[in-house]
């Protein structure tokens, strides 16, 4: 972890659980400087999203439960968001779950809208605060937020309004992690993110076509995203199948990917996908 960081506490609400939502809200906070924007969403607003939330969108207006909002479009929010974070240096945003969720939703709205390299200069790195949490308070039953305010500071807040989240968040970590030992190691590097990130948009390019050797049970769904995450398609794997048979399977899916391979060296699965190509 790079010394001398500003940490940027983070929070958005979507317009759906799924990594590709529309961004409702986004906060983040520096010291005692806060930046919130509300978002003219492109798509509706999930039902359940909206219980969650409290947000809907009506007739053109954001509302939150039931009150009309001031909102700007995406690209706005996120060229402001990068002015806030460009007023300090050596930035990592710090939020909870964001690994998973938010920074995916947030780097598919910066793509979007050809603001991911803008963004990239602007950034350190990452630290997601429910890995910070499980490793400065080992053994908790539930790692949520809320119940993380509860239990550590035995108070609750409005949950699930960014900016309500991120006031939070900034509260419990400078009240409940003293030691800088866990946020060495919860560090993740933006570049890891980023990865993260293309694998996931080649998981949702690539996965359709690989059905077929789900439904066929060629494939498990957890073999198939492997295998999507990697690069490939059904596409793909026909023609390195024409080209080189059951060799071209093995040698597309026993490439050198980092410490490991690409997708496996099971010959068993190798040889299955093989035998299915054949009679396409």
């Amino acid at each position: 972890m790079p010394p001398n960081l500003s940490r940027i506490y983070f929070d958005i609400e979507a317009t759906g659980l799924s990594r590709t939502s529309h961004i409702l809200q986004l906060s983040a906070k520096m010291d005692e400087e806060m930046y919130n924007s509300f978002v003219l969403p492109s798509c509706q607003v999930t039902p359940k999203a909206a219980e969650i939330t409290g947000i809907t969108f009506e007739n053109g207006q954001l509302l939150f439960k039931g009150n009309v909002m001031p909102a700007v479009g995406i690209k706005k929010c996120l060229n402001d968001f990068i002015s806030f974070l460009d007023k300090s240096h050596n930035n990592v945003i710090i939020g909870h779950n964001i690994c998973n969720y938010d920074c995916m939703v947030l780097y598919t709205a910066l793509e979007k809208c050809s603001l991911l390299d803008k963004f990239m200069t602007s950034i350190s790195g990452f630290v997601d605060t429910l890995l910070l949490f499980k490793s400065s308070h080992p053994g908790l039953s539930s790692y949520s937020q809320p119940n993380l305010f509860q239990t550590l500071l035995g108070q609750t807040y409005d949950a699930h309004r960014a900016d309500e989240d991120v006031d939070a968040l900034y509260t419990l970590v400078n009240k409940t992690v003293v030691d800088n030992c866990h946020f060495e190691k919860t560090y993740l590097s933006k570049t890891f993110i980023l990865e993260k990130y293309l694998s996931m948009k080649e998981l949702q390019k690539n996965l359709p076509s690989l059905k077929l050797l789900v439904d066929n049970k060629i494939l498990s769904i957890s073999m198939a995203r492997i295998v999507a995450k990697s690069g490939l398609s059904l596409k793909h794997l026909k023609l390195a199948f024409t080209r080189n048979g059951a060799k071209g399977i093995r040698d597309i899916f026993t490439e050198s990917s980092g410490s490991g391979v690409r997708v496996t060296k099971s010959q068993k699965i190798i040889n299955k996908v093989s035998e299915f190509l054949q009679t396409l």
